[in-house]
């Protein structure tokens, strides 16, 4: 269940926006929560009384003033790290939001299309994504989430997870590359598949990840493996 907030002072927009927001949500067939705030203010009590959203859509201008960046600002002050999209009739303010870190930005009106790039990250960032492997136990169920990297043996696959372990599991490398989401490892080598978000660090041959584990580069695919780690981290990134 996803609890979700709008702070925007036109009631006309709101109101629609929300029903365009619960389409999108139901075509993914996502559980959710929806509340609308008119008042920057009322929205910051909301989140200092114990309330917790996972998605903000933000209004950028409200009368006219720019409050909706220091609304954001304020709710990290708090603690708050819900992802934030901002909203607005101009992209003028995009540069000057990203001191808050926002997932992404609006512009009025809202093209489905559009919502549905910021719906994309956000739920590919916080729907964990599983994958079934087979064992000589039987079967493990493991989140992409929890793994740092792969490293394949023939038709076995050792998993290696953020907490240490390692769960050894039957396949081979095509079998994983086809199930893997796109954009989410790279190969930096003909025997690991590493997962992009665990990166730290890459140098000259090598990989660190947030284990403080390496992988070995091919001087090979050096550079498209570098370049992988640009687009990737470019893809963080806000678009308009």
């Amino acid at each position: 269940m996803f609890d979700i907030a709008i702070c925007d002072d036109d009631a006309v927009f709101a109101a629609a926006f929300e029903k365009q927001l619960s389409r999108a949500l139901d075509a993914r067939e996502v559980s959710y929560r929806i509340a609308s705030f008119s008042d920057p203010d009322a929205l910051l009590r909301s989140v200092e009384s114990g309330n917790r959203y996972g998605l903000l859509f933000l209004d950028v201008l409200f009368a006219q003033a720019e409050r909706g960046i220091g609304l954001a600002a304020a709710l990290r002050e708090t603690g708050c790290d819900a992802d934030i999209v901002f909203i607005s009739t101009s992209p003028e303010f995009a540069v000057a939001s990203f001191d808050v870190s926002p997932l992404h930005y609006l512009v009025k009106p809202i093209a489905d299309e559009r919502l549905n790039m910021a719906l994309a990250r956000f739920l590919d960032k916080n729907m964990p994504y599983l994958l079934r492997f087979r064992t000589n136990r039987g079967y493990v169920q493991i989140y992409l989430e929890e793994v740092t990297f792969f490293e394949i043996y023939s038709r076995e696959i050792v998993i290696h997870k953020v907490n240490g372990t390692k769960e050894t599991c039957v396949g081979t490398l095509k079998e994983l590359e086809d199930r893997l989401p796109a954009h989410t490892f790279v190969r930096p080598h003909r025997s690991y598949l590493v997962n992009l978000d665990r990166i730290c660090e890459i140098v000259r041959y090598q990989i660190r990840v947030s284990t403080g584990d390496t992988v070995p580069v091919s001087k090979k695919l050096y550079s498209q493996v570098q370049q992988a780690i640009i687009d990737h981290a470019d893809r963080q990134t806000v678009k308009l």
